[in-house]
């Protein structure tokens, strides 16, 4: 069997960050709102946003949940992410001690290839 490439691993994880997602972070009535504005979001307008940028953090944040949430277009893509509004909602949410964790995670080494196919049969696990 052929082995697959990163670039094939890499939109298989998206996709399954994004059906994850759409399990664990869903409000309670049902919705999916922004998480740094609070719209209701749905279609297009639905981005899954990185608290650290993909640019800058690191292969083993790039498709972590601890890094994702649901934000519209205009917070994620319009506003660079709202940084600042997500660092605090995250403060509020998990704890300063989850957001350092991110922030100490953004230094780990990993073997990409390895660990992403790992990660595939994680988030497929989850969605079991």
């Amino acid at each position: 069997m052929k082995k697959k490439t990163i670039s094939q691993i890499q939109k298989e994880l998206w996709q399954l960050c994004r059906q994850v997602a759409n399990k664990i972070y869903v409000s309670e009535d049902g919705l999916y709102r922004c998480y740094t504005c609070g719209k209701i979001i749905e279609g297009s307008n639905k981005q899954l946003g990185h608290f650290l940028p993909k640019s800058t953090c690191g292969a083993y944040l790039k498709y972590s949940l601890d890094n994702l949430r649901w934000q519209c277009y205009n917070c994620n893509i319009n506003c660079g992410g709202q940084g600042a509004i997500f660092y605090k909602k995250l403060v509020e949410e998990k704890g300063q001690e989850y957001v350092d964790q991110i922030f100490l995670d953004r230094q780990k080494i990993i073997k990409a290839h390895d660990y992403f196919i790992q990660l595939c049969e994680e988030y497929k696990s989850m969605l079991e």
